[in-house]
């Protein structure tokens, strides 16, 4: 879910309040929408840190186009943090986000962002992502849930997560992935320590900016 990334677009300051449905609006209508902006949403202490740990809007509408192209209408992220994925998804499509996040605080920031944006087709669920039902999902989205762990203490959404060997988590994750069912849409932004799932097949890899960000999609 980190990852290190420049400088950040500038967000609009002293909006009136209700400026959150002015956000759903421009998104829904397909039109650009600053990460700073949008990053407002989640407070001053995750917005200084949704750099490197939330996917960003230009590609979370990347990606949730590409996994609804193919008629999926349950969409999972897992590893959501604060919900800029499932956000994003539900904004600009018609199918539901649900973001399934370990840490419950992350989850009630995304519950609250959600009814902020008036967003019912985003919703967020506590749960371990290496235990938690996955069926009725027909499309995911990964962006590195196990990275925080390699992130100095001042980088890291919560400062008390354990430094640990990431790569049993990442194995168990990619495992799941490998029991989805056929037809199953899945897109990776930064992929898990440069591993993907057996069984799947890449349909098309996308070009997000000159950076050198790109957006990884696989079927089933």
């Amino acid at each position: 879910m980190a990852r290190g990334r420049g400088g950040r677009e500038g967000g609009a300051r002293g909006d009136a309040p209700g400026w959150e449905r002015s956000v759903t609006e421009q998104l829904a209508a397909g039109l650009p929408m600053p990460d700073a902006r949008f990053d407002r949403l989640f407070g001053p202490a995750l917005q200084r840190l949704a750099h490197l740990h939330f996917t960003p809007v230009a590609a979370a509408a990347r990606a949730a186009a590409w996994l609804t192209a193919g008629g999926a209408t349950e969409v999972c992220d897992l590893g959501a943090g604060a919900g800029k994925f499932c956000l994003v998804g539900a904004a600009t499509t018609p199918a539901r986000f649900t973001g399934v996040e370990l840490r419950p605080g992350l989850v009630e920031v995304a519950r609250q962002a959600a009814r902020r944006l008036g967003l019912q087709r985003a919703r967020f669920v506590e749960g371990d992502l290496r235990t938690v039902p996955l069926g009725g999902y027909q499309a995911f989205h990964v962006f590195d849930p196990f990275a925080e762990v390699e992130a100095g203490p001042d980088e890291r959404l919560d400062p008390f997560v354990p430094t640990r060997d990431r790569s049993d988590d990442g194995t168990r994750l990619l495992a799941r992935l490998e029991a989805a069912p056929p037809g199953a849409r899945l897109t990776m932004f930064c992929r898990l320590e440069g591993r993907v799932p057996r069984g799947w097949s890449l349909a098309d890899r996308i070009e997000l900016d000159a950076r050198g960000d790109w957006l990884d999609c696989w079927v089933r």
